[in-house]
């Protein structure tokens, strides 16, 4: 199965109202070569909450300032009962198209789905998951495996706008599949990584995370995931990393520079602040 609609539906009218209240603000090209930049978005949540700089990295998603004018949205979003990663408005405009590519970490087995909810659309509109043409209708809630080639071009006079959600899964979001594609999950493709709260904060505190304070070379193959975005030569390469307790999480430093914040979520376990349960 390479796409579900799952049992949520919402009032469009309250979906454009919305949109309407958000048009003015501005909207950021996205990233990715296949398109000529005309697939442009507008951040509902981002890592922390538009702090925006190097703070951020260390912070969890959180809501941006834009999504207080937009309380119909608000409000769906908090009726997804599981932690939100990346939301986004996104909009492609007539005649504009974005190439075939794919999404490799919106995976059951890497703990992150790609939830959408259209607010505008059109027949004409294609949008294309794996060699199949989905048709996804306003006000609906659906999931799509972007992390198969997908595609879309829109050969409509509307501009195309949907909501997509990225949510780490629990069983709220488990419970919104048909239970038998669930059940290939679990058996098949390495599984499900569920999302782990994080343990209380008197298993947190700086003083019980201290044994974890350690200097270590952090190898090339990793510095993708702590890097920051940094460029490819400088990624290409060990740095030496520090570890050390702030604030009951574990700040990992690469050449003295903060990079990521770890967790911790059970007694020797930790999840990378920002990134979803399978990393």
């Amino acid at each position: 199965m390479i796409a579900a609609r799952l049992p949520r539906t919402y009032d469009v009218d309250l979906l454009q109202r919305d949109l309407d209240s958000l048009r003015a603000l501005p909207q950021a090209p996205q990233p990715g070569p296949y398109h000529d930049g005309e697939w442009t978005g507008l951040t509902l949540y981002e890592q922390g909450g538009g702090v925006g700089g190097e703070a951020a990295r260390l912070l969890p998603y959180a809501p941006t300032p834009a999504l207080e004018r937009a309380p119909y949205l608000a409000e769906l979003l908090d009726g997804l009962d599981c932690p939100k990663l990346l939301v986004r408005l996104l909009t492609l405009p007539p005649g504009a198209d974005i190439g075939e590519h794919n999404d490799a970490g919106s995976t059951f087995q890497f703990g992150s789905l790609r939830l959408h909810v259209p607010l505008v659309t059109h027949d004409q509109v294609v949008m294309v998951i794996d060699g199949e043409r989905m048709s996804w209708k306003p006000g609906e809630l659906w999931w799509g495996d972007f992390s198969r080639p997908h595609w879309l071009r829109n050969d409509s006079d509307l501009t195309r706008v949907h909501m997509v959600i990225d949510v780490e899964i629990n069983d709220f979001v488990l419970g919104l599949f048909p239970s038998e594609l669930v059940a290939d999950k679990r058996a098949t493709h390495n599984g499900i990584s569920m999302y782990h709260p994080p343990l209380p904060a008197e298993q947190r505190t700086d003083a019980e995370l201290a044994p974890f304070a350690r200097v270590f070379e952090l190898v090339p193959q990793l510095m993708p995931l702590f890097g920051g975005g940094g460029k490819l030569q400088d990624l290409a390469r060990s740095a030496t990393a520090r570890c050390r307790p702030e604030q009951g999480r574990l700040i990992v430093t690469l050449d003295g520079e903060p990079s990521v914040a770890l967790e911790r979520v059970a007694e020797r376990r930790f999840r990378v602040v920002g990134q979803p349960q399978g990393v």
